[in-house]
């Protein structure tokens, strides 16, 4: 079985690419620039881009089952493709947002939803994950913390349940390798509650220093994130902290159902990435 890996170079789609291969899977993947990335040598590799459907052709020849990114401009466009070259499973990595009550209304949730349904118009088997809040968000600290032990927030009571991505990676692994999630819509949260405030606290920790939280007004975020980021994902972002202080977010057991383990909570997650923030 072959299977195409999109996104292989991410903190996700790497993580996949590395699962399959202990699977002993036949795995190619596609990046836009094949010269500035390096896979393991029994890794075909192959140039596209998601944003030009028409450059897949030559990676989808033969693939079974394919890991997808719902990050699309033309998601009909690619899909078509997709189920044209005989894929026969897609996994694709979308988002929790596409549950929300207003999720075709909301700017995360649309764009996901979009992708989802035109994955499900065209007919092909698929599995959707649906991961909540990336523990990996926490990785934005980064600059402020190696630099001056501090991190800037305006909300720190927000509460969360964010993910590992080897979580994510582990239940689209067995998506991938078998008939177990066809059709299925797995919900994939951390294994319980943290604010964070609590894991700035977990991260000083894990590196072995007292790190400082710095609280900014709400118009003080927004201006900071906004340098770095388009405005419509500072809404998502810092609207999304602003409701989530004293929430009490839904903790789903799919990752503990689908795999037979305990996830792994954000004291696992900031010891793996020590490195990010020494």
């Amino acid at each position: 079985m072959t299977v195409l890996v999109v996104g292989a170079s991410g903190r996700v789609g790497g993580r996949v690419l590395h699962g399959l291969l202990e699977q002993d899977a036949m795995v190619r993947v596609t990046t836009r620039n094949p010269d500035t990335v390096s896979f393991p040598p029994c890794v075909e590799v192959f140039r596209a881009d998601l944003n030009r459907p028409e450059t897949f052709g030559p990676a989808l020849q033969g693939v079974e089952r394919a890991f997808l990114y719902a990050d699309l401009e033309d998601p009909p466009t690619l899909v078509d493709q997709v189920r044209a070259s005989g894929v026969q499973h897609v996994v694709l990595l979308s988002s929790s947002a596409t549950t929300y009550p207003n999720a075709e209304a909301d700017f995360n949730g649309s764009r996901f939803l979009r992708v989802e349904r035109a994955v499900e118009q065209a007919g092909v088997p698929c599995t959707f994950l649906r991961p909540d809040t990336f523990a990996s968000n926490a990785a934005r600290w980064a600059w402020s913390i190696k630099s001056e032990g501090v991190v800037p927030l305006p909300y720190p009571e927000a509460v969360q349940a964010p993910i590992h991505e080897q979580d994510i990676a582990d239940v689209a692994v067995i998506a991938l390798t078998s008939n177990q999630l066809v059709g299925a819509r797995p919900l994939l949260t951390g294994p319980g509650p943290i604010t964070l405030r609590e894991q700035v606290a977990t991260i000083g920790r894990a590196i072995e220093r007292d790190l400082t939280i710095v609280e900014q007004t709400d118009a003080e975020a927004r201006a900071a994130l906004g340098r770095h980021l388009p405005a419509a994902w500072v809404d998502v972002i810092v609207d999304g902290w602003r409701n989530a202080v004293g929430a009490q977010p839904t903790i789903s057991p799919d990752y503990t159902r689908i795999t037979g383990q305990p996830g792994r909570d954000f004291a696992a997650w900031a010891r793996d990435n020590v490195a990010l923030f020494t």
